[in-house]
Protein backbone atom coordinates (compact mmCIF):
# COMPACT_ATOMS: atom_id res chain seq x y z
CA UNK A 1 0.00 0.00 0.00
CA UNK A 2 1.20 3.48 -0.68
CA UNK A 3 2.28 5.88 1.57
CA UNK A 4 -0.91 8.30 0.24
CA UNK A 5 -3.51 5.07 0.14
CA UNK A 6 -2.49 4.34 3.85
CA UNK A 7 -2.80 8.38 5.07
CA UNK A 8 -6.39 8.26 3.48
CA UNK A 9 -7.13 4.65 5.10
CA UNK A 10 -6.24 6.89 8.63
CA UNK A 11 -7.58 10.03 7.91
CA UNK A 12 -11.06 10.49 7.15
CA UNK A 13 -12.35 13.67 5.42
CA UNK A 14 -14.39 14.23 8.27
CA UNK A 15 -11.13 14.68 10.78
CA UNK A 16 -9.09 16.55 8.56
CA UNK A 17 -11.95 19.31 9.02
CA UNK A 18 -12.12 19.24 12.73
CA UNK A 19 -7.94 19.10 12.65
CA UNK A 20 -7.06 21.91 10.11
CA UNK A 21 -9.80 24.29 9.53
CA UNK A 22 -11.73 26.30 12.11
CA UNK A 23 -15.45 24.43 10.91
CA UNK A 24 -18.42 24.11 13.33
CA UNK A 25 -19.31 20.43 12.78
CA UNK A 26 -20.94 19.76 15.92
CA UNK A 27 -24.45 20.18 14.34
CA UNK A 28 -23.54 18.15 11.64
CA UNK A 29 -24.59 15.06 11.55
CA UNK A 30 -21.47 13.03 10.41
CA UNK A 31 -22.79 9.75 10.10
CA UNK A 32 -24.61 10.33 7.16
CA UNK A 33 -22.90 9.32 4.11
CA UNK A 34 -22.95 12.95 2.80
CA UNK A 35 -23.69 16.62 4.28
CA UNK A 36 -23.18 20.07 3.53
CA UNK A 37 -22.04 22.49 6.06
CA UNK A 38 -21.23 26.42 5.20
CA UNK A 39 -18.20 27.12 3.01
CA UNK A 40 -14.75 27.90 4.84
CA UNK A 41 -13.46 30.00 2.22
CA UNK A 42 -16.22 32.34 1.11
CA UNK A 43 -19.39 33.84 2.19
CA UNK A 44 -22.11 31.28 2.52
CA UNK A 45 -25.88 32.65 2.62
CA UNK A 46 -26.84 28.11 2.49
CA UNK A 47 -24.64 25.48 3.03
CA UNK A 48 -22.59 24.97 -0.14
CA UNK A 49 -19.55 22.56 1.10
CA UNK A 50 -20.70 19.03 0.75
CA UNK A 51 -18.52 16.43 2.40
CA UNK A 52 -18.50 12.84 1.22
CA UNK A 53 -18.04 10.67 4.04
CA UNK A 54 -17.94 7.36 2.22
CA UNK A 55 -15.83 8.42 -0.29
CA UNK A 56 -13.43 10.53 1.89
CA UNK A 57 -14.11 13.61 -0.55
CA UNK A 58 -15.31 17.69 -0.19
CA UNK A 59 -16.76 19.57 -2.41
CA UNK A 60 -17.49 23.54 -2.73
CA UNK A 61 -20.67 23.64 -4.98
CA UNK A 62 -19.89 27.20 -5.80
CA UNK A 63 -16.50 26.81 -6.84
CA UNK A 64 -14.39 26.84 -3.99
CA UNK A 65 -12.16 23.68 -4.72
CA UNK A 66 -12.96 20.12 -4.28
CA UNK A 67 -10.83 16.81 -3.44
CA UNK A 68 -9.87 14.23 -0.57
CA UNK A 69 -7.61 14.90 2.75
CA UNK A 70 -4.87 16.39 0.97
CA UNK A 71 -6.20 18.77 -0.96
CA UNK A 72 -8.54 19.50 2.17
CA UNK A 73 -5.45 20.00 4.20
CA UNK A 74 -3.31 21.77 1.41
CA UNK A 75 -6.10 24.43 0.82
CA UNK A 76 -6.83 24.86 4.33
CA UNK A 77 -3.58 25.95 5.55
CA UNK A 78 -2.38 27.73 2.17
CA UNK A 79 0.34 24.79 1.37
CA UNK A 80 1.30 22.64 -1.45
CA UNK A 81 -0.28 19.28 -1.73
CA UNK A 82 3.13 17.65 -1.32
CA UNK A 83 3.51 19.89 1.82
CA UNK A 84 0.46 18.13 2.92
CA UNK A 85 1.05 14.28 2.19
CA UNK A 86 4.83 14.74 3.62
CA UNK A 87 3.10 16.91 7.02
CA UNK A 88 -0.09 14.43 7.48
CA UNK A 89 2.89 11.08 6.99
CA UNK A 90 4.63 12.91 9.58
CA UNK A 91 1.89 13.25 11.82
CA UNK A 92 0.50 9.61 11.42
CA UNK A 93 4.00 8.18 12.12
CA UNK A 94 4.39 6.56 8.85
CA UNK A 95 8.07 5.17 7.78
CA UNK A 96 10.02 6.98 4.80
CA UNK A 97 9.41 10.44 6.22
CA UNK A 98 11.67 12.91 4.33
CA UNK A 99 13.96 14.31 6.52
CA UNK A 100 13.15 18.00 5.76
CA UNK A 101 9.70 17.33 7.45
CA UNK A 102 11.13 15.66 10.55
CA UNK A 103 9.36 17.43 13.22
CA UNK A 104 6.83 16.39 15.27
CA UNK A 105 2.87 17.82 15.49
CA UNK A 106 1.59 17.68 19.03
CA UNK A 107 -1.60 18.86 20.44
CA UNK A 108 -0.81 22.65 20.21
CA UNK A 109 0.79 22.22 16.59
CA UNK A 110 -2.66 21.35 15.40
CA UNK A 111 -4.14 24.50 17.38
CA UNK A 112 -1.26 26.49 15.50
CA UNK A 113 -2.41 25.08 12.04
CA UNK A 114 -6.04 25.92 11.93
CA UNK A 115 -5.91 29.19 10.91
CA UNK A 116 -2.49 29.24 9.96
CA UNK A 117 -3.16 31.49 6.88
CA UNK A 118 -4.31 34.28 8.90
CA UNK A 119 -2.21 33.97 11.79
CA UNK A 120 1.07 34.08 9.90
CA UNK A 121 -0.86 37.66 7.55
CA UNK A 122 -1.29 38.74 11.05
CA UNK A 123 2.46 38.10 12.01
CA UNK A 124 3.47 39.43 9.14
CA UNK A 125 1.54 43.03 9.55
CA UNK A 126 2.82 43.04 12.76
CA UNK A 127 6.50 42.77 11.43
CA UNK A 128 5.75 45.67 8.98
CA UNK A 129 4.69 47.92 11.09
CA UNK A 130 7.65 47.71 13.53
CA UNK A 131 9.68 47.52 10.66
CA UNK A 132 7.50 51.17 9.43
CA UNK A 133 7.86 52.83 12.86
CA UNK A 134 11.76 51.46 13.31
CA UNK A 135 12.62 53.70 9.48
CA UNK A 136 10.65 56.63 11.09
CA UNK A 137 12.92 56.48 13.70
CA UNK A 138 15.62 56.29 12.23
CA UNK A 139 15.01 59.14 9.96
CA UNK A 140 14.21 61.69 12.81
CA UNK A 141 18.56 60.95 14.31
CA UNK A 142 20.48 64.02 14.51
CA UNK A 143 22.40 63.40 16.58
CA UNK A 144 25.22 61.12 18.38
CA UNK A 145 21.99 61.03 21.74
CA UNK A 146 19.28 59.97 19.27
CA UNK A 147 21.82 56.99 18.17
CA UNK A 148 22.91 56.29 21.54
CA UNK A 149 19.02 55.80 22.37
CA UNK A 150 18.38 53.67 19.63
CA UNK A 151 20.82 51.34 19.95
CA UNK A 152 18.96 49.08 21.32
CA UNK A 153 16.41 49.08 18.94
CA UNK A 154 18.64 48.95 16.10
CA UNK A 155 19.68 45.49 16.51
CA UNK A 156 15.56 44.24 16.22
CA UNK A 157 15.70 45.62 12.29
CA UNK A 158 17.70 42.10 11.22
CA UNK A 159 15.38 40.11 13.60
CA UNK A 160 12.33 41.64 11.63
CA UNK A 161 13.70 41.00 8.27
CA UNK A 162 14.59 37.53 9.14
CA UNK A 163 11.10 36.74 10.29
CA UNK A 164 9.53 38.21 7.37
CA UNK A 165 11.93 36.10 5.21
CA UNK A 166 10.87 33.02 7.37
CA UNK A 167 7.41 33.93 7.07
CA UNK A 168 7.69 34.05 3.42
CA UNK A 169 9.68 30.84 2.91
CA UNK A 170 9.25 28.16 0.72
CA UNK A 171 9.75 25.80 3.34
CA UNK A 172 6.29 24.98 5.03
CA UNK A 173 8.41 24.25 8.22
CA UNK A 174 10.30 27.28 8.27
CA UNK A 175 7.20 28.68 8.23
CA UNK A 176 5.26 26.96 10.93
CA UNK A 177 8.58 27.45 12.99
CA UNK A 178 8.32 30.86 12.68
CA UNK A 179 4.48 31.54 13.43
CA UNK A 180 4.90 29.06 16.38
CA UNK A 181 8.09 31.31 18.05
CA UNK A 182 6.42 34.70 17.11
CA UNK A 183 2.98 34.11 17.69
CA UNK A 184 3.09 34.58 21.48
CA UNK A 185 5.30 37.39 21.04
CA UNK A 186 2.83 39.42 18.56
CA UNK A 187 -0.55 38.16 19.12
CA UNK A 188 -1.06 36.58 22.81
CA UNK A 189 0.87 39.57 24.29
CA UNK A 190 -0.80 43.50 24.06
CA UNK A 191 2.10 45.20 22.09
Amino acid sequence: MSIIDEIKNRLTIVEAIELYTNANLSKAETTKKQFNISCLWHNDKTPSLTIYTKSNKWKCQAGCGSGDVFNLVSKALDISNKEAILMLQKQLGLKNVAPSVEYSLQQNDRKILRGFKETKEKIVLELLHHRNLFNLAMKQVVSFEDIDRLTEVYHFKPLIEKYLEELNSNDFEIQLAAVKYLKPLFLEVNI
